[in-house]
Formats: C-alpha cells, sequence, structure tokens
C-alpha cells in the first residue's frame, strides 16, 4: 500500500509543481510544448496511480452489491457528456480550448465553467460506491474532491493571462454551476451524440483496461 501513497505524492506533485513554475517553463519551451508535456506527465502519473489502486492491499470498508453499479453507470453518463462539452466547446477559464469563446453564446460555459472537471468529479464520485475498499476509496473520493478544487485553482491559472477587461467579460455570461443553463441551449446535440460514444467506448474498454465489466456486474444482479 505504501507505493499507493508515494504515487499519490507524485502525481499531487506533479500538478502542483509544474502550475506553480508555469510562467518561467512557459517562457522557456513555450505554451504548446508545456500543455503537451503537462498532459502526458499527467497521463503517465495517472496511469500509476490506477496500477497502485489495482495491486494494493485490499482493506474491505462495505460489501459489494451490484445495484451500486446502476449508481457508477448513471453519473458516468453525465460525465461523458460534459467530456465532449470540454472537446467541442472552448472554456476559456478551465482546462480545454480557450479560443473562439463568445460571450454573448457562452454555451456550456453558461452551465459550468469547468465541464471535464466537473466530468472528473462526477467520475470519481460514481466510483466510490461499487468500490468500498480503503485504496479504492481514498483515490476516487479523493480525485472527486480534487477535481472541486480543481475549479478555482484553473480560473486563477487563465486569468492571469487575460486582461479585466476579458475577466470581466467572461465572468459576466459564465457560471460554475447553474444547471438551469441546460434548458437553454448550454449543452448540444453534437456533445450528447459524441457523450454516448465516449460512454459506450469506455463501457467496453473497462473489461479489458481494469478487468472488470460493468454490464457483467449487471448481469450478476439480475440473475
Amino acid at each position: 500500500m505504501s507505493w499507493f501513497f508515494i504515487s499519490v505524492v507524485v502525481f499531487l506533485a506533479g500538478h502542483i509543481i509544474p502550475g506553480l513554475m508555469r510562467n518561467q517553463i512557459v517562457g522557456w519551451m513555450g505554451r504548446r510544448a508545456y500543455v503537451f508535456c503537462f498532459s502526458v506527465l499527467s497521463l503517465v502519473l495517472l496511469i500509476w496511480v490506477i496500477h497502485e489502486v489495482l495491486v494494493a492491499d485490499f482493506i474491505p470498508l462495505w460489501p459489494f452489491a451490484p445495484w451500486q453499479v446502476y449508481v457508477a453507470l448513471c453519473l458516468m453518463l453525465p460525465a461523458c457528456i460534459l467530456w465532449a462539452a470540454a472537446i467541442l466547446q472552448p472554456c476559456p477559464l478551465s482546462i480545454g480550448r480557450k479560443n473562439g469563446f463568445d460571450p454573448n453564446r457562452p454555451g456550456i460555459n453558461a452551465f459550468c465553467r469547468h465541464p471535464l472537471l466537473l466530468g472528473a468529479f462526477l467520475w470519481g464520485l460514481g466510483h466510490v460506491l461499487p468500490n468500498g475498499d480503503l485504496v479504492a476509496v481514498i483515490f476516487f473520493g479523493g480525485s472527486a474532491v480534487f477535481a472541486l478544487v480543481g475549479f478555482a485553482r484553473m480560473e486563477k491559472i487563465r486569468m492571469k493571462e487575460m486582461s479585466k477587461a476579458e475577466i470581466s467579460e467572461i465572468l459576466a455570461g459564465t457560471r460554475r454551476f447553474a444547471p438551469r443553463a441546460v434548458l437553454h441551449g448550454a449543452i448540444g446535440l453534437g456533445e450528447i451524440g459524441l457523450g454516448v460514444m465516449i460512454y459506450a467506448c469506455l463501457i467496453i474498454a473497462h473489461q479489458y483496461v481494469i478487468g472488470i465489466s460493468p454490464l457483467g456486474a449487471l448481469g450478476a444482479f439480475g440473475g
């Protein structure tokens, strides 16, 4: 289990330190190279943490019940749609594309400025119940908290690159979380379609990557 905690510490350091030194690193290697290297580093560290979760000692906290998988599946669909929105729409104050934002048509930003992070929160929250062992709860619960903390952190990072006029304009037409905006076109058919595709791919790949089939668990519930 010690390697799990080591991987978590390194994962956090791999995000905090580059963030603190962002301006210096960007000045040295350029923004595109920084984003690429940071993304690769984050992915590698995340894979390492997940590996340690899978091989860590199993310390149960509550028994598994197949119905818990329904919770994860129900939360993962909106998470995937939010990830799709982060891909298709500009998110000037968060992770994702910042160019092309129109304050008169904020899109997903009227619902949430951080669709990728909100999706990560739902992913972490949804995976806590069906993974009732100590290490998994720490990992998934911690991931959910980490995503929420990222809301304010990402805004702070992005605002450093903007003028006061740009910041005021963006803040006026966007929200950290405003559910009513869904009824006013914040999420379109394109985001829903791509989100469903991501959702289906994750369900299919889950068995091969993680070694557990969500649909197989539901079959056990039905039997």
